[in-house]
């Protein structure tokens, strides 16, 4: 038979078999794992690089788009030299690769690695993107720490500068040298934003070259939950097409109280309080007030849905592109991570100091009359309706209401409950912060390991979403956590109060009380955005009352 005949008869996948073997030739046979989807990733990196070190293997994490540096995580000295091949720290056995951002790297627009026009998204390449924001000019005025970061924190800098406690991608030669000294590399190749479901957008995954598996990362703490305020990019069609192929929910799909370990108690403790907390009737039960709806109801998300969605949005694809890559599904349990975490005494503090001097003239705003009663008292009956959710799963609830006013002072002492009580602030002048002082100590003398922080004019932030948010800061083990909003047309986060924090955690306590002037103890998170827990929930849910307005 004649050459040029027989090379017609090289099928699609030899042609893609061949290439891949040339493009790896030069590459020792090293275990290549893309670990990609949404939140769980960095976890689930850690526990197998971290395992497989202990069997003696010699294992490398990295990424094709960003990682946090793990020297920052771990309070380490940097040991990166500028040479690509050499790793940035060795943790537990394991050895971190990356371009230190802000040091000669590149940083994505908003926070994801862009590949340049024309690229594969298999070809691990540096990312040319915007200039990462830096503190030089702070740094030779001769400014204390504290002074700088208030500072950026004035001119809204301090998030842009969260890139430089990140790693981004090496060149793709120094990656190949990588993989021909260590036997198996991980390699972060997606971001999520810390939210639990993703849809991908096109160019994602960014596959490192010679990858031999992919795995797709989901988590379980998006059930329960309205796939549009915890999926990246969501999209109405692709998800309806995703969730038709699944066919419905199964048995084991369901959460049921009958568990016995504390993990399941909370999990199922949050997914019922999540379908109560979209049942206006439950709403009204507990005394509260039902959000205004701009847009349409959504049925909560369910194990089968978030397995069809990486079915139908990452493995499908992947599979038809590079038939050669192994592709498997992988459900991050943070639940069942939360069976180490023994909070059983939590302090809610709610705060209602403020002069609301943008509301109307010489009015109270938290005395203000809202749907028939002050529109503070909506905010703490939800909070007594969530503690009472929490104690029937052995988590005992106390509630501070710091003021100011010697009605609300009144109005909570009539409420005879032992568990309420208020604190009196008579430092309101100084603003939000000696309210989170007051609330810090309170905790303290209260023995809680949480501490959770409200705002008094969010009448919309029901009981369900309370206890779902407890629940998952808890199993989350992190010192720090707060509630959060995704603009998918700006590609922002916004985060907000409420803001939880574990006293017996990463010095929070101290952090806490050394808060000072009008910015509340969000400055703390946004400085430390690896230690927490992002809940992602809708606008009209954190909703406040700002002006008058606002409450029509």
């Amino acid at each position: 038979m004649p050459k040029a005949h027989r090379r017609k008869q090289i099928t699609y996948y030899q042609r893609q078999r061949r290439g891949k073997e040339q493009e790896t030739a030069p590459l020792r046979h090293a275990l290549v794992i893309a670990v990609a989807g949404a939140g769980g990733k960095s976890t689930y990196i850690r526990q197998q690089a971290e395992r497989q070190a202990r069997e003696g293997k010699r294992v490398a994490v990295t990424t094709t788009t960003h990682i946090y540096n793990p020297c920052v995580q771990y309070g380490i000295r940097e040991s990166w030299s500028r040479d690509e091949t050499e790793p940035v720290a060795v943790i537990r056995g394991v050895a971190y690769f990356g371009r230190p951002q802000g040091m000669g790297g590149q940083s994505g627009e908003s926070g994801r690695s862009r590949l340049p026009e024309g690229k594969k998204p298999d070809a691990l390449e540096p990312c040319v993107t915007s200039e990462t924001v830096r503190r030089d000019t702070l740094v030779r005025s001769g400014k204390p720490e504290k002074a700088q970061q208030d500072t950026l924190m004035r001119r809204g800098v301090l998030e842009g500068m969260q890139q430089s406690w990140k790693l981004g991608p090496v060149s793709q030669d120094a990656f190949r040298q990588i993989c021909s000294r260590y036997d198996v590399v991980y390699v972060e190749a997606d971001g999520s934003r810390s939210m639990p479901a993703k849809i991908p957008l096109d160019g994602e995954p960014v596959l490192p070259p010679g990858t031999d598996e992919v795995v797709i990362v989901m988590g379980r703490h998006a059930v329960g939950r309205p796939p549009r305020a915890v999926c990246q990019h969501y999209d109405a069609d692709r998800f309806e097409a995703a969730a038709r192929s699944a066919g419905g929910d199964t048995a084991s799909d369901r959460y049921t109280a009958a568990d016995n370990t504390a993990s399941d108690r909370r999990t199922a403790a949050g997914s019922r309080a999540s379908d109560r907390s979209t049942a206006s009737d439950s709403i009204k039960a507990a005394g509260g007030v039902t959000a205004p709806k701009n847009q349409e109801q959504q049925t909560p998300l369910t194990e089968a849905q978030l397995r069809h969605l990486a079915e139908a949005c990452y493995i499908r694809p992947l599979r038809i592109r590079y038939p050669w890559i192994r592709s498997t599904y992988y459900l991050s349990d943070m639940y069942r991570l939360g069976e180490k975490e023994h909070v059983t005494d939590v302090t809610f503090i709610l705060m209602a100091s403020g002069f609301g001097r943008r509301y109307s003239g010489s009015e109270n705003k938290l005395l203000a009359d809202f749907h028939g009663r002050p529109l503070y008292l909506h905010a703490l009956e939800h909070l007594a309706k969530s503690a009472q959710q929490l104690r029937s799963y052995q988590v005992h609830v106390r509630t501070g209401v710091v003021t100011r006013y010697p009605e609300i002072m009144q109005q909570t002492a009539d409420m005879q409950d032992p568990d309420i009580t208020y604190l009196e602030n008579h430092m309101a002048e100084e603003g939000i912060t000696s309210s989170i002082r007051i609330g810090t100590r309170k905790a303290i003398a209260d023995h809680a390991q949480l501490a959770v922080f409200f705002a008094a004019d969010m009448p919309y932030l029901d009981a369900g979403q309370i206890t779902r948010f407890v629940c998952d800061c808890i199993c989350s083990g992190k010192p720090y956590g707060c509630m959060a909003v995704r603009d998918e047309t700006e590609r922002t986060v916004t985060t907000t109060v409420p803001g939880a924090f574990r006293l017996d955690k990463g010095q929070a306590a101290d952090r806490l009380l050394a808060l000072h002037g009008d910015r509340g103890a969000m400055r703390l998170i946004r400085q430390r955005p690896w230690d927490t827990y992002y809940f992602y929930t809708e606008p009209s849910s954190i909703r406040d009352i700002d002006q008058k307005k606002d409450s029509r």
